[in-house]
């Protein structure tokens, strides 16, 4: 599949004013721009990210009142049981408040997680039941689920369960009837930043919670530092769930991280320890999504989630460890699985014919594992360039996962094509469905058909938006180092993207790395020479060779190896000179 290259447009006058007035540099001022950040004072904000630049939790919807109940149960001495989901947002939530309450002086509070296979998704009826049982006349807190949880809230309040639900899911028609409902995009609610995630919600409400144990205004200082200690894992949660990573979230992540680094808590500690993350200089939004939340999330995947938050919330070394060693495990099952399915799926769509003009890839097997099929729909995003959903057909029901490609909203395509479903909820990159088995060929038929019909040819291209060219002379390690200034990056703030022309390559390039799918190979330009690496590039790139004129797409980055700093090249995409070019956009405003 071909990628189209689109560099974005630059203005020399603004990149210099810019540049000027922040006191940066003009690369790091074009990337800025090019992010919507034109104002010096906004890049100041940007680049800082203070924590004291977090919204309050009182203006969160529904957050006060919510915080006034739990409050009144730890008083009361009553039960609190919190609700979440399996995935990293959910058990990152669950582990924050649980341990929150918990210093806050809460003597009865238990956590319980849905098993994604038997239970599947979101809060359940028979779950609700057995609380009611277990914990009878408890107060129950949902994290990141339960905005969909129309009938389960009128269960639970039949069953006389006091419900606060907290989510940051695309609210539906109906709002759930819980007591209280905590999400940032409440209807009639004012509060000045939507994108936060299920974990970063619940760490509001614990913030708020946590006020009322100190002057009303600010927490006591022991909650205080608990609440600084866990934005580690609201960070974690921030990057796994894929949340635009501007305003509210880049300071809690940039912090979080910068946190988790410094003095990591007995469970993270163990889990970067599995995860080979111990020792680096920094951790980066990377490091968490390609290391860390995966083993995290394949707990919920194969096993029980609640085992991390067990993890995430002891303070026992050897537990800790012996958790996240068993974590580690799973997610090695889990990549086994992953490869399975992936295999079969492109065996599949080759069996019948190929991508040809599909709108969507809707696939379904009996055999396919529920847990995984999230993992795989991405895969499939990335391979194949179109909104994907996957399908695990079980005895009594059928689940899948969807994915999406850029700009495509997949929840709405999913609500357009949902008569017949049995549920389905999420956002517009991601997003659950169930129906019965029977019902799949006409669903996939219908949600194929309603892509086609929305998909531009834009949207069905690959596309990499290219901050600037560059030549490599001007890449130095100072100029590098400014452009990690950046970070954290993520969706909404993209990893710096650069191009470079008429470039060569230096030596002869090598294949590395298990079944030799990497490039190890030099890039220069004139004097300037830099490593460089390209994932997954063996094939595309096995007639490069010493000398070789290419034109070069890059993320600049910095490799240390003991104690030693120097740049290094990231490869996305390249093009040999004299071939047939990428296709490529590019527009200059006042050039």
């Amino acid at each position: 599949m071909s990628t189209r290259w689109r560099i974005q447009p630059f203005d020399r006058d603004q990149i210099a004013a810019l540049s000027r007035g922040a006191g940066i540099a003009p690369l790091v001022a074009q990337v800025l721009i090019n992010r919507g950040v034109r104002d010096p004072e906004r890049a100041r904000v940007f680049l800082e990210s203070r924590l004291n630049g977090l919204n309050d939790p009182e203006s969160l919807p529904g957050a006060v009142e919510a915080a006034d109940r739990v409050v009144r149960a730890i008083r009361d001495d009553r039960s609190i049981v919190i609700y979440g989901d399996y995935d990293v947002d959910g058990v990152c939530g669950v582990s924050v408040l649980w341990a929150a309450l918990k210093l806050a002086g809460a003597k009865r509070v238990a956590y319980y997680i849905p098993h994604r296979v038997q239970e599947g998704y979101g809060v359940n009826p028979d779950a609700v039941r057995r609380i009611a049982e277990e914990h009878p006349g408890a107060l129950v807190v949902t994290v990141d689920c339960g905005i969909s949880a129309v009938a389960e809230s009128r269960l639970a309040r039949e069953l006389g369960l006091e419900l606060i639900v907290t989510d940051h899911h695309t609210i539906g028609p109906e709002l759930p009837p819980a007591d209280v409902v905590v999400h940032p995009r409440l209807p009639g609610g004012s509060y000045p930043f939507g994108d936060l995630c299920g974990a970063a919600v619940a760490f509001k409400l614990a913030w708020q919670i946590c006020k009322s144990f100190g002057d009303g205004k600010k927490a006591s200082p022991h909650l205080r530092d608990y609440l600084v200690q866990s934005l580690g894992l609201v960070a974690m949660a921030t990057v796994a769930d894929v949340v635009p990573l501007k305003d509210e979230n880049r300071i809690l992540v940039r912090h979080g991280l910068a946190g988790v680094m410094a003095s990591p808590t007995t469970g993270m500690r163990a889990l970067m320890k599995v995860a080979n993350c111990l020792g680096r200089s920094k951790l980066t939004a990377g490091t968490v999504g390609f290391n860390l939340a995966p083993r995290i999330n394949a707990a919920g995947r194969l096993e029980r989630a609640m085992r991390a938050v067990e993890m995430l919330t002891t303070s026992d070394d050897a537990l800790a460890d012996q958790i996240a060693d068993e974590l580690n495990a799973v997610n090695q099952r889990r990549q086994e699985v992953e490869r399975a399915i992936v295999h079969e799926a492109q065996e599949q769509i080759r069996s019948e014919g190929g991508l040809k003009d599909r709108g969507a890839i809707v696939l379904g097997r009996k055999e396919w594992h529920p847990g995984v099929i999230g993992i795989v729909a991405s895969r499939l995003v990335e391979i194949y360039h179109r909104p994907t959903i996957l399908v695990a057909f079980g005895q009594e029901f059928a689940q899948g996962s969807a994915r999406s490609v850029p700009g495509f909203n997949i929840y709405e395509a999913i609500q357009a094509c949902s008569e017949g479903l049995i549920g389905f909820g999420g956002h517009s990159a991601a997003a659950g469905v169930r129906m019965s088995e029977g019902h799949f060929a006409t669903f996939a038929e219908r949600f194929d058909a309603h892509c086609r019909t929305l998909l531009t040819p834009e949207l069905r291209e690959r596309v990499l938006t290219i901050d600037a060219e560059v030549s490599l002379a001007m890449l130095n390690l100072n100029v590098v180092q400014d452009l990690e200034k950046l970070e954290p990056h993520g969706m909404g703030n993209p990893r710096p993207l650069f191009l470079a022309s008429q470039a060569r390559v230096v030596g002869e390039p090598r294949a590395v790395g298990e079944g030799k799918k990497h490039l190890q190979l030099k890039i220069g330009q004139g004097s300037a020479v830099f490593k460089a690496v390209a994932w997954n590039m063996a094939e595309k790139g096995k007639d490069l060779a010493h000398d070789v004129e290419c034109s070069v797409v890059f993320h600049p980055g910095v490799d240390e190896w003991n104690g030693y700093r120097r740049v290094q090249l990231e490869v996305k995409d390249f093009v040999v000179s004299g071939r047939v070019p990428a296709p490529m956009e590019a527009a200059a405003a006042g050039a």
